[in-house]
């Protein structure tokens, strides 16, 4: 079992012990007493510590989103994951990059077509694209910025070590959104041997 909370998106967590919080607040957050970009929930993260520390369950940070989009706020991010594992706790971090890839598929003059539900459908040509950047760009990214704030990181893949076994998904509607999967199964005791 993991503890998970969301770094830079819009929409809130609902899992505990963080419910309903994310770690940076955005522009549309933003007040005199809470200005944008900062960690109004350090509170939170303080009183729950000793329970996180006590459990030993590895706790998994979606980052993307807002929290992806400046040099400001992607040093701050890799500082408080260096600072969460200097205090004992193990972090597993799961990141986002869909500017980064809708950006080299203009690049590479590859179209990309969105569902209404605003799923990538990917086809071959999309998803070598997205691997490319996520796994060799991305990936690398955080893990250097990690590692240059006083962490430890590195960065691997779902297909390393078969970290994630998936099927097809289908969209809503039976929308084929091409090469798309539901993650079925994570191996955590490849992830629990590399936190160790």
């Amino acid at each position: 079992e993991l503890t998970a909370f969301t770094v830079g998106n819009s929409q809130r967590s609902s899992i505990r012990p963080f419910v309903g919080k994310s770690l940076y607040s955005t522009a549309d957050d933003a007040s005199p007493e809470t200005p944008p970009f900062c960690i109004p929930t350090t509170q939170t993260i303080a009183s729950s510590l000793e329970s996180l520390r006590s459990s030993s369950k590895p706790i998994v940070i979606k980052y993307g989103g807002n929290a992806m989009t400046s040099p400001t706020l992607f040093a701050s991010f890799c500082q408080d994951i260096a600072t969460l594992q200097s205090l004992g706790l193990k972090i597993v971090v799961v990141h986002g990059g869909g500017p980064q890839i809708s950006s080299m598929l203009k690049r590479c003059n590859v179209q990309s077509e969105f569902a209404s539900n605003g799923m990538r459908i990917s086809s071959e040509e999309v998803v070598e694209i997205a691997e490319m950047v996520l796994c060799g760009s991305v990936n690398k990214d955080v893990s250097a910025g990690i590692s240059n704030a006083g962490g430890r990181a590195i960065g691997i893949s779902g297909r390393d070590s078969q970290l994630l076994q998936c099927t097809k998904l289908v969209g809503e509607d039976g929308l084929d959104v091409g090469l798309v999967g539901k993650v079925d199964h994570v191996n955590t005791s490849f992830l629990e041997g590399l936190l160790e």
